[in-house]
């Protein structure tokens, strides 16, 4: 709903979908906060929690994304009261519309929040991330294209040739997006290619002292326990003692237990769907392995 609203302020004005939209423009902010209100209340008992509490528990990407969401929260909260009717009525339209620039910064604190938390898995091949950047960046990319050449057309007073000049500004910000994503395809592709062989790395790991260790390491919401059974120098079991993500994610993340007995080693790839539970699993194993030693 945010990208309607965005789009309704950069469009030209007059124009027919403009001419729709615009009388709704305050319904849809209101309903769009209450969503993002909604997700920031079920994320931020865990994130924000752990962001006020113990911060070095998130890893980068994930702290400076709560870091993110805490600001947009500070700047939603009064554009959202200020959206409904009875308030802006009472308010200066100078003043209102002034305040309501503040969107802005909420706009791109936005951008920055999903990006962070989606480049990295990108960066790594999910191709279901490589669409969520390609399908983002291509928005805020259209969205700031076109409010620039509104602006400047505005100023100029060249109305007539904005709506050609935002169609061009919306075809290239889809290129860059295509590039942008098979950039990190392409990035993805020449580290696996670089990557050691597989059976270099089994090698290595074999031999481990018998017995039953345990370790621990940061899953999606807390810290993931395993305890690792060693006999005969393999890896033959490995049980999950406590974790606090979230089920969906974690049953799927529970598989790559799977590929580390079949390799008895944790060079293995993470979960598609559940990358950060099943990169605790393996952190986590890993941790136990160390005290196994070879």
């Amino acid at each position: 709903m945010f990208v309607i609203v965005m789009f309704t302020g950069a469009f030209p004005n007059g124009s027919a979908p403009i001419k729709k939209l615009m009388p709704l423009r305050g319904q849809l902010s209101i309903l769009a906060s209450i969503l993002t209100l909604g997700h920031n209340a079920a994320y931020g008992r865990v994130y924000f929690v752990r962001l006020f509490t113990d911060p070095a528990s998130l890893p980068t990407g994930q702290l400076l994304a709560a870091i993110c969401s805490v600001l947009m929260m500070l700047i939603m909260l009064p554009l959202f009261i200020t959206s409904f009717m009875a308030v802006r009525r009472k308010m200066q339209p100078k003043r209102w519309k002034a305040l309501q620039r503040l969107a802005y910064g909420f706009y791109g604190l936005l951008c920055c929040h999903i990006l962070l938390l989606t480049v990295p898995e990108a960066v790594h091949g999910e191709s279901t991330y490589q669409l969520t950047v390609f399908v983002y960046v291509t928005v805020f990319l259209s969205y700031l294209s076109c409010r620039i050449s509104k602006a400047l057309a505005k100023r100029k007073n060249t109305s007539c040739l904005l709506a050609r000049r935002q169609a061009v500004a919306v075809i290239c910000c889809t290129a860059l997006s295509a590039s942008v994503v098979l950039f990190l395809g392409r990035s993805n592709s020449n580290s696996v290619e670089s990557a050691p062989p597989v059976e270099s790395v089994t090698e290595s790991h074999s031999g481990y002292r018998e017995g039953t260790y345990t370790g621990s390491a940061m899953g999606m919401n807390a810290p993931i326990e395993v305890s690792v059974t060693v006999e005969g120098g393999h890896i033959t079991d490995i049980s999950i003692i406590s974790s606090r993500d979230d089920e969906p994610y974690f049953s799927d993340a529970l598989y790559v237990i799977d590929d580390i007995l079949a390799a008895n080693h944790t060079q293995v790839d993470t979960v598609t769907g559940a990358t950060y539970s099943s990169g605790g699993i393996i952190d986590a194993v890993e941790a136990a392995l160390e005290s196994a030693g070879e």
